[in-house]
């Protein structure tokens, strides 16, 4: 296991309930970030959590230990949001929750939110393993081979649907006004 803190394997597969209560306590905090860089801010965005939680409660009996508990977890994580890509429809705006108060001017806090929100609905129009290859790597940084595992596919079917997935955002932004605008302010 990837972190000491985790309850010991043996304990995880007797289905423990405090050895499991522990295990989703710890990892509340990234089920959360994960389904909130796949899916947005959204209304539905705790339920989703929830959901994860509980399915993670009834896989974590069944953990091997061949990977990190994070990396199944995470792959987890990625099944729940699968199911919730479809569930909010299209012209639905995006509810972005507002940034912490920092040195940022409010005009572009404004542009971010904006930029933020404009990006969202580029990727709910992305086939859904597509969207979660640009997310895993574009926005959580994760190199190819390490989303493909969390993805659940080989190393090179990640690079295909991370490379899809850059051209058609890549594309649908470059007809925007506003985030040609947005790219060229953040030029140096």
């Amino acid at each position: 296991m990837d972190d000491p803190a985790f309850p010991a394997l043996e304990r995880l597969r007797a289905a423990e309930p405090r050895a499991l209560q522990a295990a989703l306590r710890i990892l509340l905090p990234d089920v959360r970030r994960w389904l909130q860089r796949q899916l947005g801010q959204r209304p539905d965005l705790d339920d989703a959590t929830q959901d994860a939680l509980l399915a993670l409660a009834e896989a974590l009996p069944r953990f091997e230990g061949r990977s990190a508990v994070r990396t199944f977890a995470h792959r987890i994580t990625l099944r729940v949001a699968y199911r919730y890509f479809g569930k909010r429809k299209r012209d639905e705006g995006l509810q972005l929750v507002p940034p912490p108060p920092d040195e940022i001017d409010p005009e572009s806090r404004a542009m971010d939110r904006e930029a933020l929100r404009r990006l969202y609905r580029c990727l709910d129009r992305l086939p859904p393993k597509r969207r979660v290859a640009f997310v895993l790597c574009c926005v959580e940084g994760l190199a190819p081979s390490e989303a493909a595992e969390v993805a659940g596919c080989s190393a090179n079917a990640m690079r295909t649907r991370l490379s899809h997935a850059r051209a058609e955002v890549a594309r649908r932004l470059s007809g925007d006004p506003y985030m040609k605008t947005l790219a060229q302010r953040r030029r140096p």
